[in-house]
């Protein structure tokens, strides 16, 4: 009788850790999640995007370029000149709703930082500054898949692992 007690109560115990592993799992699955992406693009650029996701969907990027100009700054040419060249060269994301653009120079380095929240309330103002593509409308657009994200990345020469 005693060791049918004992047994009883090692299989409720049993279950019980089943259970509540299994309700963990489920509740942490739809937690945020962090990918890095990040390589030297070319002799001078080397760019980080770091991806917030949640339930395989992107909610928001944040991507920093780093311009290393230390082997072209001189007296000619400052590195002033290599930051105008970058804001002139490059698609400045000023005044876009759901997106915060920043450069600044380090040392002789000009880093050029992007961060774009995905909410539906910006898709829109993304579509029209085509930081967003769609075969479609932006209203058509439910969420920015993970997955093609990651894969865009990588196609683009970064190497991604999940922070």
């Amino acid at each position: 009788m005693e060791n049918k007690k004992k047994l009883i109560a090692l299989v409720i115990g049993i279950i019980l850790i089943i259970l509540v592993g299994g309700l963990v799992f489920y509740l942490t699955s739809h937690l945020t999640k962090t990918t890095i992406c990040k390589g030297k693009l070319d002799m001078i650029t080397t760019e980080e995007v770091e991806v917030i996701s949640s339930d395989e969907k992107v909610k928001e990027t944040k991507t920093q370029v780093t311009y290393d100009y230390s082997d072209y700054v001189s007296d000619m040419y400052p590195i002033s000149y290599y930051k105008d060249y970058i804001k002139n060269s490059n698609k400045f994301y000023k005044d876009i709703n759901g997106v915060k653009a920043s450069l600044k120079v380090k040392g002789n380095k000009v880093i050029y930082t992007v961060d774009i929240q995905y909410d539906s309330d910006y898709m829109k103002d993304l579509v029209e500054a085509e930081l967003v593509s769609t075969n479609g409308s932006y209203k058509d657009i439910e969420y920015i898949s993970l997955q093609d994200t990651l894969k865009n990345q990588e196609n683009a020469g970064l190497t991604c692992k999940e922070k």
